[in-house]
């Protein structure tokens, strides 16, 4: 076979993804930042005072972590403002474990986005449990999202988280059940250390 003499063009460049920045808009009518196969999730605004503050807590530890910034600066001290601070030492260790230890990837949005992750779901409803007693409940909730030892050393942290809360008024409710809301199992998430921040 004869060869050109032209020399093969080289193949073009694919940009980086960055998954904290909305995708472009491809012509659907979509105009929010999440996914459209995130849709069924509910809306933050929708929950109770004490589960946003929840989600609220555990999205500026993932930007912090992210970041390299320290959780007191991305949260403007503001538990120790209120009179949380052993409320934020829990939130820190509970969250050190699962970033440490997750079985999959895990989904914690940016502070920004109204739409709530399975896994924030889970967290909450774990929280909860370990509100009304329910320390089996709150074990199964953290088995979902990170292997059984794991779990068990991440349970005394959301005790504390739970408790601390507890003793400021501030009681959660699990999150009811929505379409789609089941996390993903780790069979169906890719075999990645990578945690997602949407």
């Amino acid at each position: 076979m004869a060869r050109s003499g032209r020399p093969k063009a080289p193949a073009p460049k694919v940009p980086a993804v960055n998954d904290n920045r909305p995708e472009e808009n491809q012509g659907g009518g979509h105009e929010d930042d999440c996914r459209n196969e995130l849709m069924a999730m509910p809306d933050v605004s929708a929950l109770d005072f004490t589960a946003q503050f929840t989600v609220w807590a555990i999205r500026s530890w993932v930007q912090a972590f992210k970041s390299k910034q320290s959780f007191d600066d991305v949260t403007h001290q503001t538990f120790a403002r209120f009179g949380l601070s052993r409320s934020a030492l829990a939130v820190d260790s509970l969250m050190t474990v699962l970033a440490a230890s997750a079985a999959r990837s895990i989904d914690i949005r940016c502070v920004q986005c109204r739409l709530l992750s399975p896994d924030e779901a889970l967290l909450i409803d774990g929280m909860a449990a370990a509100q009304a007693g329910g320390y089996f409940v709150a074990t199964v909730a953290l088995r979902q999202l990170m292997p059984g030892t794991a779990a068990r050393a991440a349970l005394p942290h959301l005790v504390d988280l739970a408790r601390d809360l507890s003793e400021a008024g501030m009681v959660a409710k699990p999150i009811p059940p929505y379409a789609g809301l089941a996390a993903p199992s780790a069979a169906e998430m890719p075999a990645s250390a990578s945690r997602v921040l949407h």
